[in-house]
């Protein structure tokens, strides 16, 4: 009984000691991580596949977001060991039915019903909004991340359509959708191990709910003539300003036209910036 006892307080003794290890490995990662992001001078955002003059100039970068369904490993891996960081793709809000193995496992619990029982499509996209308080999409999700981020290494996972919260849903409806994205991202940090969260739009989900848990936001359409005199727009620089003071979750903006004003605004908020001129279709490296 005595020898059980003392095997028993052994384990708990080495796994206490290996949360403590663990803990501390997360935290450094999220600093070092964060001091990256800080220092970032150019990023891309590309969803396509890669190629050997891809791989070359992804290593050149400081930040790529990739499509990791899409993306070889070996260019992912070679752009990391020249201290680019990775992060993976993951449609949050939005279920793409070309990702089948994904779609796939839905079940009609998992999207998202208007006042009529109606789901919303989006055909620019060929996807559906998705309910996030269904637990089951959520865990679909967090199998999706260990699969395709977190078994491949990349440094972080890059969660799109978070902004359809407030852009599609009623107001009524809105927070119980916030506390649920909340609650998935929280998830990721405890399963895999603090790993470093990025969103896509979501000014308001973000200052009121994510922004502890974000090391970046990006900000599609930062365009000069969108943005510069829209009251709206200058209030979340504002917000978004402060919210990077408090957490230090930085911003990512993307203009669409008139490249030269709009990195000349993003630059006067020590945004990063990154020029499309295709818009919101990353399929081509420019």
């Amino acid at each position: 009984m005595r020898k059980l006892f003392l095997i028993i307080t052994s384990i708990i003794v080495l796994l206490g000691i290996w949360l403590l290890i663990s803990s501390k490995q997360a935290t450094e990662s999220t600093t070092r991580i964060q001091a990256k992001l800080a220092d970032v001078k150019d990023f891309k955002y590309y969803l396509d596949q890669g190629n050997d003059k891809i791989g070359k100039e992804m290593a050149n970068m400081d930040l790529v977001i990739v499509e990791p369904i899409e993306m070889q490993q070996k260019y992912i891996d070679h752009a990391q060991k020249n201290g680019t960081l990775v992060y993976g793709y993951i449609n949050a809000m939005e279920a793409d039915k070309w990702n089948s193995a994904l779609y796939s496992q839905l079940n009609k619990a998992d999207f998202y019903k208007d006042a009529y029982g109606e789901k919303m499509y989006f055909a620019e996209w060929d996807s559906y909004l998705m309910d996030m308080t269904s637990q089951h999409y959520q865990e679909l999700l967090l199998e999706e991340i260990q699969k395709q981020i977190v078994q491949k290494g990349l440094d972080g996972v890059f969660l799109d359509t978070v902004g359809n919260i407030n852009s599609y849903l009623p107001e009524k409806e809105q927070e119980a959708q916030n506390e649920a994205m909340l609650s998935f991202i929280q998830k990721i940090k405890q399963q895999y191990n603090g790993l470093s969260v990025a969103q896509n739009w979501g000014f308001q989900t973000l200052a009121d709910y994510t922004a502890p848990y974000i090391n970046f936001i990006m900000w599609e359409n930062f365009s000069y003539d969108v943005v510069e005199e829209d009251d709206w727009a200058l209030d979340k620089m504002k917000q978004l300003v402060h919210i990077r003071d408090k957490f230090g979750t930085q911003v990512m903006a993307i203009g669409f036209e008139d490249e030269e004003k709009s990195r000349a605004l993003a630059e006067k908020y020590q945004f990063k910036f990154f020029y499309s001129p295709a818009g919101s279709h990353y399929n081509t490296w420019q």
